[in-house]
């Protein structure tokens, strides 16, 4: 769930992802195979065999109960349980956390982009394309991607090796709204 200062923003997961759904079969030709539901796409990546580990989360957004406090039954924070109180005398049923966040391991999911001869060639474009002097169509041929070549001269010399970019556009970092960047 996506959470602000009073609480949840966002419906449930399987909510939410249906009526993304919707709107994005509307977009589809009539014979689409997107899955229909939050759980068909969860039995997709299933079978795909792409890990996903699910971490409790503290139900306001405080922490993850994770690695060291995987064991805690109560935030370190503000002190709210970690689990949905049981209903009825089931004992036996497993508890339910409040909120779960489902974690997507990035490295199987890489690896898996080496497997195919056409992705793992799609991989290494950026080594083998040839493109006009003054004319950026790839990050690779941006300043940054330049600089980190020049500063990791081992890891630039394999061109399979993968580097991550991340977009912060409207992201926050430290708690600065309001302040300009670009």
């Amino acid at each position: 769930m996506v959470f602000d200062a009073v609480g949840p923003i966002c419906p449930p997961q399987h909510v939410s992802y249906q009526l993304n759904e919707n709107e994005t079969g509307e977009l589809l030709p009539r014979d689409h195979t997107l899955p229909k539901d939050y759980y068909s796409t969860e039995k997709l990546i299933r079978e795909l065999g792409l890990p996903v580990e699910k971490i409790d989360a503290c139900k306001t957004g405080c922490m993850l109960l994770w690695k060291d406090d995987k064991h805690l039954e109560f935030c370190k924070f503000c002190g709210h349980a970690r689990y949905k109180p049981v209903k009825g005398q089931k004992p036996r049923r497993k508890r339910s956390a409040y909120a779960t966040l489902r974690y997507l391991p990035i490295t199987p999911r890489l690896q898996r982009l080496y497997v195919s001869n056409t992705t793992a060639e799609h991989m290494s474009w950026h080594a083998t394309h040839e493109t006009e002097n003054g004319v950026m169509c790839h990050p690779s041929k941006a300043e940054a991607w330049k600089h980190f070549d020049d500063t990791h001269p081992d890891f630039a010399t394999e061109p399979r090796n993968v580097r991550l970019g991340l977009c912060t556009d409207g992201f926050a970092p430290h708690g600065q709204y309001g302040k300009s960047y670009s």
